[in-house]
């Protein structure tokens, strides 16, 4: 971490992400870490605990992050700036939030090979109802 510049927050972000999407990649199956990582997924369940891990770790990095539910799936979501919107994949679908006109970017870490900003076309409509999703 302490390789990217500070002011690379989308770096940042990518690389913890993508540290998360890696560790909890096999579910259950890979639970064998003995590192506390194992309780963690024993607690919080498969499903949640790459979430809760990720935003655990954004936040220690000093992201504004939250955990967030929609169509029983949990994901991160992180607050970016608009000049780092403009840095992001084409596939990634922000969320704008209505009243504080803010830009978060949702991370779905379950699976290792999960890309950044993505969520399942189910859960974008779902949260469209919720707020508005660009």
């Amino acid at each position: 971490m302490r390789a990217l510049d500070a002011r690379d927050r989308l770096g940042r972000i990518a690389a913890l992400f993508t540290f998360v999407s890696q560790l909890g990649a096999g579910g259950e199956e890979t639970v064998e870490l003995r590192d506390g990582v194992d309780v963690l997924f024993r607690v919080a369940g498969p499903e949640a605990a790459p979430a809760v891990l990720l935003a655990a770790l954004l936040k220690a990095a000093g992201e504004r992050a939250q955990l967030d539910y929609a169509r029983d799936l949990v994901f991160v979501r992180v607050e970016v700036d608009p000049t780092d919107a403009a840095r992001l994949p084409p596939h990634a679908a922000l969320i704008v939030a209505r009243r504080r006109a803010r830009l978060y970017l949702p991370l779905w870490a379950r699976h290792a090979r999960s890309p950044l900003g993505f969520l399942p076309q189910p859960t974008r409509e779902g949260l469209a109802r919720r707020r508005f999703v660009a």
